[in-house]
């Protein structure tokens, strides 16, 4: 009988054609008797290199774990060494996609295009009131004549920052249903009955501004 202990001592002292010739085996099945003890063994070349001096390091005795036999005899039945469990496998994570970085846009909108020629021509409006342009197909917007230009600025940035931000401004379709509130130039006075702001009120005052 012989220990690990022994064992390892023995393997890592003559080759393994050695001491398996003192056990009267052959050298593949001492090769599985320290495989079974889990006892680590030179590798094939191990005795040329060591005898130039450039064997690798001899690596320890690892502890035998609960259910690891620790001798062996002769005379016993060599236990068949556990195979090892197969790793789960392992699913490929897809790859994150970068990040799509916005283009910033800038210019002149499509929509804003050409508009103030069209809102100017209007019908007949009171001194400064809200253009009423003959034109249907045109962004929606009411704006006086002195406040057309505000209007149509502000309607340019905010129609680009909106394309900038992914999102697609264009005319509504005919039949899209879409519809807005009416507007009144009126202002609500609690307590008191609506009355009309002074026309001068409305200077440059851009009511709403929609597509």
């Amino acid at each position: 009988m012989i220990t690990r202990e022994a064992l390892y001592d023995l393997v890592w002292s003559m080759p393994m054609t050695k001491v398996a010739a003192q056990f009267k085996v052959s050298g593949s099945y001492m090769a599985r008797v320290c495989s079974v003890l889990k006892v680590p063994r030179p590798e094939r070349g191990y005795w040329a290199k060591l005898a130039v001096g450039r064997a690798p390091k001899q690596p320890p005795l690892p502890p035998p774990l609960p259910g690891d036999p620790e001798t062996w005899s002769l005379t016993g039945t060599l236990p068949t060494p556990p195979k090892p469990r197969p790793r789960p496998a392992v699913i490929p994570r897809p790859p994150t996609p970068a990040p799509v970085r916005q283009r910033q846009i800038t210019g002149t909108h499509p929509l804003i295009q050409g508009a103030k020629a069209h809102c100017l021509n209007s019908r007949p409006v009171d001194d400064d009131g809200y253009l009423r342009p003959y034109k249907k197909l045109l962004v929606d917007l009411h704006a006086s004549r002195s406040g057309l230009d505000k209007a149509l600025a502000f309607g340019n940035d905010l129609f680009n920052a909106l394309e900038s931000a992914g999102h697609r401004v264009v005319m509504a379709a005919f039949d899209s249903g879409f519809s807005r509130r009416r507007l009144s130039e009126k202002e609500a006075t609690p307590n008191l009955p609506d009355r009309k702001l002074p026309r001068q009120a409305n200077t440059s005052k851009v009511e709403l501004l929609t597509c």
